[in-house]
């Protein structure tokens, strides 16, 4: 489907590898050359030898704009747990994955959704020529995107890869606000993978080449996503870097960034008590419907705690995983307080039994379209080690935790007063009890006394 006219930019690509290549060989030449250096001789020119090599294998200054990579490989650790939960079951979207066997046979759909849109010809710059000249463009911004260097692709594998995929993306996007939806749940949860990404820019693109006048915005279409999980949303002026990136922005908002106050050793916080211990001692939930799921919030006066309501269906393991994973690979700026991961683990703390959760069912905070046990278990499986995390939630969980020790000394003393003072039977109860243990005392006492005696005479 590509034309020749990409021979000179695979030449290129090509001629970047052997450079690369080239390269690494000089390197390799220079550190045998310095090993056989001989010590004996002049140290003051062999420091500067050693000097001049390690000089020249630093990076070079640019003058452009520093390009973040955003569409990572899963680290090990996380595959372990659940490998299901990162690997595309139907579909391959991006590089990464569209060697897998399994999935090869998704590449002839890819194709029939492009020639669907191409003979919809929706606007005049729907042409492959256009989609092509478009993309092959930003190749170097785009390559820059994944976090593994795709010397593997030619230029023209890439340039084809990025315009089917991107274009079978927006057919299902499409596809998901008519009246006919299509195949698009069976790929909605493929399209929330880190791995399964493609760069942002190729969508919006793509897009713009192929909007019709009445059509909403790409986010806004992209918040089908996350619909079914009714979770409250904002466009926010964040960034927006693939399609995980924009469901996480509509799930957890602008807030989501923003610096919180810590308690003074955020590195040792405290985990709080269940949602049914805490009720016990007086604290009330409610459902908050705000601008972010992370807007949890508690008012130590009243001892009230406001979380916002959340749905948990199939896929959502799926995609709490990849949103996590993909926060922990980022870990810059504000980043390093966890926020998405500190939501999970309070959730986690509040859960901890099938009567915490259907406590919290009850207060119409949580709804699951999961069994009760499956949902604890997922609650449980979102436990992560947090030893050295930044806890998002420090200082909540601060306030929660001596309200809670406050009112279960009260609770206590209450429990007291209800049950032996006011009481008569109790009463004489508990001086019947304290007598024959002040008896006990006295005759181990008196044993003490004599044994003392005799040991001294």
């Amino acid at each position: 489907m590509m034309t020749d006219s990409t021979d000179e930019s695979n030449a290129k690509a090509d001629h970047s590898i052997i450079q690369v290549e080239e390269e690494r060989e000089r390197i390799e030449r220079e550190i045998s050359h310095v090993g056989n250096q001989s010590w004996s001789g002049n140290e003051e020119n062999e420091d500067e030898l050693i000097a001049s090599w390690i000089e020249r294998k630093l990076p070079k200054e640019s003058t452009e704009e520093p390009v973040h990579t955003c569409i990572f490989r899963v680290p090990t650790k996380h595959v372990r747990d659940n490998e299901n939960a990162f690997v595309p079951q139907v579909v391959s979207i991006g590089p990464y994955h569209r060697r897998r066997e399994k999935l090869q046979g998704m590449e002839q759909t890819k194709l029939r959704y492009l020639l669907r849109l191409l003979n919809r010809k929706p606007t005049p710059d729907t042409s492959l020529g256009k989609f092509v000249k478009e993309i092959r463009s930003r190749e170097e911004f785009l390559r820059k995107c994944y976090e593994e260097k795709l010397y593997h692709l030619s230029s023209r594998e890439f340039v084809e890869m990025m315009v089917v995929d991107g274009c079978f993306i927006l057919e299902l996007l499409r596809e998901s606000v008519s009246p006919f939806p299509g195949r698009f749940s069976t790929f909605k949860n493929d399209l929330l993978l880190l791995e399964n990404q493609l760069p942002w820019q190729v969508l919006d693109c793509l897009f713009n080449l192929t909007k019709t006048s009445e059509e909403i915005s790409l986010y806004q279409l992209t918040l089908e996503l996350s619909e079914n999980m009714h979770y409250p949303f904002e466009t926010g002026t964040l960034e927006i870097r693939h399609l995980l990136d924009a469901v996480r922005n509509s799930l957890f908002g602008s807030s989501c960034w923003k610096k919180r106050e810590y308690s003074t050793d955020w590195s040792h916080w405290t985990p709080i008590p269940s949602a049914t211990h805490l009720e016990e001692t007086g604290v009330k939930f409610q459902p908050a419907y705000m601008k972010s799921q992370l807007d949890i919030s508690f008012n130590i006066v009243n001892g009230v705690m406001k979380i916002p309501y959340m749905i948990i269906e199939d896929n959502t393991e799926s995609l709490f995983r990849n949103l996590i994973v993909y926060e922990q690979c980022q870990l810059v700026g504000d980043y390093d307080t966890c926020p998405i991961l500190s939501y999970f683990m309070l959730l986690s703390q509040l859960v901890k039994s099938t009567k915490d959760l259907l406590f919290l069912t009850q207060k119409e905070i949580i709804d699951t379209n999961l069994s009760v046990e499956d949902t604890v278990r997922f609650f449980d499986r979102l436990r992560y080690d947090t030893e050295h995390m930044k806890f998002f939630y420090s200082a909540l969980a601060l306030e929660v935790n001596q309200y809670y020790h406050s009112r279960s000394l009260r609770r206590w003393f209450a429990g007291i007063k209800r049950d032996y003072l006011y009481n008569p039977k109790s009463i004489l109860s508990l001086l019947s009890n304290a007598v024959i243990l002040a008896l006990i005392l006295t005759a181990i006492q008196t044993v003490y006394s004599v044994l003392a005696y005799y040991k001294q005479k």
